[in-house]
């Protein structure tokens, strides 16, 4: 633990300083993509695939993904999906709080371009964290969301709370259902970047430079380098 850092933040505020000395406590938030471009490395360890097949794989998968990333940059915004359409719930955009080291394998699952954000930012512009909870109570809470407060709102404050939820079922309680390592954040609608403008950008190094091309004014990390270095 690097003493000095852990001491200079909490001379900003007890806050940081925690953030600082629990390293599994994160000040941030990222968004990733592409969860459909990373499907074939997902499964690839489940059947059998070879190491050469599955760098063949994450090359094709990053070249799919940088398409979307300069989308993005063109577009200026984040666009918001249903993270669930059967269950109706409202768009958002998906941001996960896991730890720097947690990036790496959050990133196997749903791309190596992310938008890193502070969360507070994310907090002001109305991103929340989601909860986790049991079948009963996420069936509870998706028939009074469906229903609504009876104000005609399609956003209104219950049906925000149900877009919050996420079924929570461990190891022994049926088929398993255990996302909180995500430490899921959802904001609604879309997200500006020139209104939250992220704080890093995250990338394969083979597209760090591009990436810098398109984003002049955010730093950007090579999303390899984390993983050479051990993390």
């Amino acid at each position: 633990m690097a003493t000095i850092h852990g001491l200079a933040a909490f001379a900003q505020s007890g806050l940081a300083g925690l953030q600082a000395t629990q390293r599994d406590w994160s000040p941030f938030v990222g968004h990733f993509t592409s969860w459909a471009a990373m499907t074939p490395l997902r499964a690839a360890i489940r059947n059998d695939v070879g190491a050469a097949e599955i760098a063949t794989a994450l090359q094709s998968a990053d070249a799919a993904s940088a398409e979307i990333a300069r989308l993005i940059a063109a577009s200026g915004r984040l666009l918001s999906r249903s993270p669930s359409a059967k269950d109706g719930i409202l768009q958002c955009v998906c941001f996960s709080e896991c730890s720097l080291p947690g990036l790496l394998g959050h990133c196997e699952r749903y791309g190596r371009f992310g938008w890193i954000f502070r969360k507070d930012a994310i907090y002001r512009a109305g991103g929340r964290p989601c909860v986790y909870l049991s079948d009963e109570m996420y069936t509870l809470l998706a028939q009074q969301g469906r229903a609504g407060d009876g104000s005609g709102d399609p956003a209104g404050p219950w049906q925000r709370l149900f877009g919050l939820a996420n079924v929570y079922r461990p190891p022994g309680a049926g088929q398993v259902q255990d996302f909180t390592h995500e430490r899921e954040w959802r904001l609604f609608g879309d997200l500006d970047l020139d209104t939250v403008a992220p704080e890093l950008l995250i990338a394969p190094a083979a597209f760090e430079r591009e990436m810098r091309a398109l984003n002049p004014e955010v730093p950007v990390l090579p999303i390899d380098v984390l993983h050479e270095w051990g993390l």
